[in-house]
């Protein structure tokens, strides 16, 4: 019996698997922090990408070097320029609007974005501007997270509930004159 209570004793002292126990409790954590910068910093760079594809797009827009566009030609011009959105042509919603000069009321609710997770496509608001009107220019555009089961990717605002959270440019500019 004292071999009994001396070899459970031995084995409840014994320190074998101790690393193995704290980096059961550890690793996950560490893990999910490197995710969620990995996640930061794709958010960040489509972010910065659209906006810049935007900002161009808007520049030879507002020079008049494209003249008056459909909706989808400038769809594929933002997508040329922003380059690292994926499925860009489906995953991006452009609208452009007028802006009224006497009062600047504009845009009330929230953005509209396509839902990759739904066949439906969002109401187009899509107008051309003559000389001299203020016009703004959202596009959005629904990307799927990099690591969607860390920190981050579980944390971003999902669009209607979906997979996919939305990155949104907005840009105004003044027809120019003819």
């Amino acid at each position: 019996m004292k071999t009994l209570i001396k070899k459970i004793w031995q084995r409840a002292a014994s320190e074998d698997g101790n690393s193995s126990i704290e980096f059961v409790i550890w690793f996950p954590f560490f893990i999910s922090i490197l995710g969620s910068a990995f996640e930061a910093s794709f958010v960040s760079f489509r972010q910065v990408m659209l906006g810049s594809a935007v900002d161009r797009t808007v520049r030879d827009l507002q020079l008049g070097h494209l003249g008056a566009p459909s909706h989808a030609q400038l769809k594929s011009i933002i997508c040329n320029t922003a380059g690292f959105i994926p499925n860009c042509m489906n995953a991006v919603h452009i609208e452009m609007e007028r802006i009224s000069k006497d009062d600047f009321i504009f845009r009330t609710g929230s953005v509209n974005c396509v839902d990759l997770d739904n066949e439906t496509e969002p109401s187009l608001n899509f107008t051309n501007g003559v000389g001299n009107e203020l016009m703004l220019i959202t596009v959005c555009a629904a990307v799927h997270p990099m690591v969607p089961i860390t920190g981050l990717g579980l944390s971003l605002p999902k669009i209607n509930g979906g997979d996919h959270y939305a990155i949104v440019a907005f840009s105004a500019y003044v027809v120019e004159p003819a």
